[in-house]
């Protein structure tokens, strides 16, 4: 899918280190739908993995990773994402925005359904 705009809410040169830092995006698709992302580098990671002495997956879920925050790299990293009707980048987006009761909610349900897929009862 084409991008018709990528926006940032602080502009790039603001950013002390673009090795290490993260800063969000707004992509706006030729659909008419726009995403707020987060793009960080691999370094950024690497310094909150050390700091919390783990790795939390759910965050680097939600993110697009560039080895340096300069627009290029945003820019060509976007686009793969952009690629085969936006899936990467919506699902990403989407991510972000699940909580933890609308998931329950909908994994209840797909149990519900798979049990009586399972008993014949559909």
């Amino acid at each position: 899918m084409k991008i018709k705009a990528i926006r940032y809410p602080t502009t790039l040169d603001k950013i002390e280190d673009i090795t290490n830092d993260n800063i969000d995006v707004f992509v706006d698709l030729e659909d008419g739908f726009t995403c707020t992302i987060v793009v960080s580098t691999a370094k950024n990671i690497e310094m909150y993995m050390k700091e919390n002495g783990y790795s939390t997956p759910g965050w680097v879920q939600q993110l697009i990773v560039v080895e340096k925050l300069e627009e290029t790299l945003i820019r060509k990293a976007i686009e793969a994402y952009a690629e085969d009707d936006a899936y990467w980048l919506k699902v990403t987006f989407l991510v972000t925005g699940l909580d933890k009761e609308y998931l329950q909610d909908k994994m209840e349900r797909i149990n519900l359904s798979n049990q009586k897929l399972l008993n014949g009862e559909v």
